[in-house]
């Protein structure tokens, strides 16, 4: 069996005629003396176990399957099965295939396969790339929920135990035993009753996935290249590249002298952000032009953290419009004037305080000596001497700094960053008869700025814009939803990230700055001109949008000025109304549309969560909006609400700490790594233990939801209504009070 890369065919048949029925659910366990395979078809039915142990040798058994679903065209789908599982699938493979070219009987044991196991998990610890085996020899396809997902990412990292919680599992089972370990008979039953329940979790996963796998077969047969494995970021930047090359075959890869090939990019050593302005950029506010004057004076030799930690005196005229915090530098003495010289040589605008503390200290002369004082002793009415005591003093250098580049206009703070622009004005806001809010997005934003101002990675050259240009266009005769729209969609979007990425073809970050930094500035054009002009409140901005509080006699004049910008930065931007806007911050807030449709963000969010996203508590969230939308209390809701499942949380510690629960008697009960809970009624507490610092130190105790008792429900056959209301409906109250709904001051 062969597997063509870039082909419309995976081992000789086509990847429409690959039926989700012709899955097999999969996972390995491996311990010295017991390797476990088990599978299961996609629709539930027939699973399968192997175990080869020192009790029960079933590797004939597990090779005749093997050949079945090389046979069969069968495809493994499992979950890091690309990083780890089929890496030792592929290994038994082989081993047979050398067995059989010498005539002799495969003979594989427990202990074998888990050294070979432990050199599979090694071989990540160094380049990353690790022991993966080569697409194109593959002998059974897979298919990697892991991958898809794109949990291989550390701000997504995402574990099966984890997506058990946000699965709302019957149970969640966390590995048994520790790696490594040799087990009795009774444990290696218990591996396998494991085994087999994280095949079935899998399972339950993968039906979650069959649209996203589904868009994949879709891709690689229309257009070309294998994408089953690749998240969505990959599958847009390698969409778009084939598209680019099919009319220019070198755009992204050379061969050099040697015939190696080698990835065409554009390095910087420095980038003048004063050369990547688009020139229409021009305000009329002090506040804007020193922040425009800011970039101007900006030369960098990397993208990342150019934003943040600025001090004062690097801030030039923006440090009269934008907040700062005072940052502290302690002396362990009393500075002299050459430490204090030396402070201020790398704080020009620094400054030195002297704290005065409660506790005291010996007043000393100049030679050091203590100061005495005479005193009357009460008791005898004899004179004595003692140490005289002052206020213990402490020393600072103290200097300010911006933690995030800022501007604070129209009542807002804006801040500015890589990942575009964000402010909002914390509270609840309404349309009223008299004013009106108005939400305006940007319409694919990253990719118009990139089309309309003709910006492309230098190594790419114009046709670059060309061919975005076309790709934008191309996108719009297909509908929503289809596998066209979708995947040219993800090809926009990744090219901006990418142009950031050190290890992809489009790599050159003055892209990424003249993108990122134009598309605040420009933004901030619209902003200061509808503030100026009709004097709006701003609300919030958000990397391609702002909402504006407005009177609405001026909604048409808006928006013939957004027209006309529209047409002199070449954006087009998509407007809406809201009826409230309860706002904490920029990233946790509630819209209301006029129509009464609901947006939630962050901490407001019950649904839609994403998988790698917490999903405890979702009764807060929920109770929250059934208060702003008038429809009852925070407090009537959560303790009429029945779903046991919304109320439950969970938290998970490495395998490096233990979780124990604390009994009424004070005795520690070990818990899985990863649990569940719900405050109760019931007395527990939950404690992470962690190894202790040094060798021969104690254990470290750290407390998790130090305020209340809990009782665990990794299995909901525990569940109990011994539910503690008290913490829910405070955790909502804490929602509602950046929108000053108090219990003194109920929604309206």
């Amino acid at each position: 069996m062969t597997i063509l890369i870039g082909r419309l065919f995976i081992g000789g048949f086509k990847l429409t005629e690959v039926l989700f029925k012709d899955h097999i659910i999969y996972d390995l366990e491996s311990y010295p003396n017991i390797f476990s395979y088990c599978g299961v078809n996609s629709d539930g039915t027939d699973i399968k176990v192997f175990e080869i142990s020192d009790r029960k040798n079933e590797t004939k058994e597990l090779l005749k399957e093997l050949r079945r679903l090389v046979v069969e065209k069968k495809s493994l789908v499992g979950f890091n099965n690309v990083g780890f599982d089929y890496n030792l699938i592929h290994y038994i493979i082989e081993e047979a295939k050398k067995a059989k070219s010498k005539g002799v009987e495969l003979k594989l044991s427990a202990k074998k396969l888990y050294n070979q196991t432990q050199k599979i998990i090694n071989s990540y610890k160094g380049d990353g790339f690790g022991m993966k085996v080569r697409e194109e020899e593959v002998v059974i396809p897979q298919i990697d929920l892991y991958l898809i997902n794109h949990f291989d990412n550390k701000a997504k990292a995402t574990s099966l135990k984890t997506l058990e919680v946000n699965m709302r599992s019957e149970n969640v089972e966390d590995l048994p035993f520790t790696v490594g370990t040799n087990l009795g008979d009774e444990e290696k039953d218990i591996l396998i009753k494991y085994n087999k329940h994280d095949v079935l979790q899998t399972l339950k996963f993968y039906n979650h996935c069959v649209d996203m796998i589904k868009l994949r077969y879709d891709l690689t047969e229309k257009y070309g290249f294998n994408c089953l494995n690749l998240n969505d970021s990959k599958i847009g930047g390698k969409f778009f590249m084939s598209k680019i090359e099919k009319e220019n075959p070198n755009a992204f890869f050379i061969r050099d002298e040697y015939g190696k090939r080698k990835m065409r990019q554009t390095p910087r050593d420095k980038i003048v952000i004063k050369d990547c302005l688009f020139p229409y950029v021009k305000f009329s506010t002090p506040e804007f032009k020193a922040l425009k004057s800011w970039f101007e004076k900006q030369v960098i030799t990397e993208t990342n953290g150019v934003f943040s930690d600025i001090e004062e005196h690097l801030l030039y005229d923006l440090a009269n419009y934008c907040e700062m915090v005072v940052k502290k530098v302690k002396f362990k003495t009393k500075p002299n004037e050459s430490e204090v010289a030396e402070f201020m040589k790398s704080h020009p605008k620094g400054w030195v305080e002297e704290i005065e503390l409660k506790a005291m200290e010996t007043l000393k002369d100049a030679d050091g000596s203590p100061v005495k004082e005479e005193y009357i002793d009460e008791k005898t009415g004899k004179v004595k001497t003692r140490n005289v005591k002052v206020p213990k003093k402490s020393y600072y250098g103290c200097y300010r700094i911006a933690e995030t580049l800022n501007v604070v206009y129209g009542g807002m703070r804006i801040d500015y960053g890589l990942g575009g622009l964000h402010g909002a004005v914390q509270g609840h806001h309404k349309s009223t008869e008299d004013e009106v809010i108005m939400s305006y997005d940007v319409a694919s934003m990253y990719p118009n700025i990139a089309i309309a101002n003709n910006v492309y990675p230098e190594h790419l050259n114009r046709s670059f814009c060309k061919s975005y240009e076309d790709f934008y266009n191309e996108r719009k005769k297909f509908a929503k939803g289809t596998s066209e729209n979708l995947a040219i969609k993800l090809g926009l979007n990744a090219t901006y990230g990418n142009s950031n990425n050190k290890y992809s073809p489009f790599y050159d970050p003055m892209y990424t700055m003249k993108i990122t930094v134009n598309g605040q500035l420009t933004l901030s054009m619209l902003m200061e001109k509808v503030v100026e002009k009709f004097g709006a409140k701003l609300l919030m901005g958000n990397t391609d949008g702002a909402e504006f509080l407005i009177n609405r006699k001026y909604v048409p004049d808006v928006e013939k000025l957004i027209s006309k910008w529209e047409s002199y930065v070449g954006l087009q931007m998509e407007g809406v109304f809201y009826d409230h806007m309860y706002i904490d911050n920029v990233n946790n807030y509630i819209s209301i549309y006029d129509n009464g449709e609901i947006k939630h963000k962050g901490q407001y969010v019950y649904k839609g969560l994403g998988w790698h996203q917490n999903h405890s508590a979702l009764v807060v969230p929920m109770a929250v909006e059934h208060e702003v939308l008038g429809k009852g209390s925070v407090e009537d809701f959560i303790m009429n609400h029945k779903d046991p499942y919304d109320f439950l949380l969970s938290t998970k510690v490495p395998r490096s700490s233990r979780l124990v629960l604390v009994s009424e008697c004070g005795l520690d009960i070990d818990l899985q790594n990863i649990c569940r809970y719900y405050p109760s009624t019931t007395k527990g507490k939950l404690v992470k233990i962690m190894p202790p610092l040094e060798e021969g130190g104690d254990e470290r105790r750290l407390g998790i939801m130090t305020e209340w008792d809990v009782k665990v429900c990794n299995d909901m056959k525990d569940f109990t209504w011994e539910i503690n209301y008290e913490y829910y409906i405070s955790e909502s109250l804490k929602l509602l009070e950046p929108f000053g709904i108090t219990r003194e001051n109920k929604a309206n």
